[in-house]
Order: C-alpha cells, then sequence, then structure tokens
C-alpha cells in the first residue's frame, strides 16, 4: 500500500472491518465493509486518495 496519509489497513473476514492506522498514528475502525473495498484499498496507486473518495460512506469509530 502506497500512502503518505495512511501506514496500514487491515482487513477482519469475520466482522467485516477495515482497521486503518493513519500516519498520525491514529486508529479508526470502518464496520460493514466489503472485502473488495480493502482490495482495492491496498491495491490502489494512491491508497489516500482512494480513501479519501470511500470514507463519506463508512461508519467509522475511533480506538483508543
Amino acid at each position: 500500500m502506497q500512502s503518505s496519509m495512511l501506514n496500514s489497513a487491515e482487513y477482519d473476514d469475520e466482522k467485516k472491518e477495515l482497521i486503518v492506522t493513519f500516519s498520525n498514528g491514529k486508529d479508526y475502525v470502518y464496520e460493514d465493509v466489503d472485502k473488495s473495498i480493502y482490495d482495492y484499498l491496498i491495491e490502489a496507486t494512491s491508497a489516500g486518495k482512494y480513501f479519501n473518495s470511500i470514507k463519506g460512506n463508512l461508519k467509522v469509530k475511533r480506538l483508543e
């Protein structure tokens, strides 16, 4: 995954959750995410640009 905005992304198949760590170190969990979104994210030429295009449609919670 190439991005200056995102450090990492993981996907939990059982919970259908996308776990994202941003470059500022903050972690967020996006709920009810199809696996295809994760697949596109990690294969995107610009993961940050792709993520910005979809994040408004995702249910999110911040991990403490």
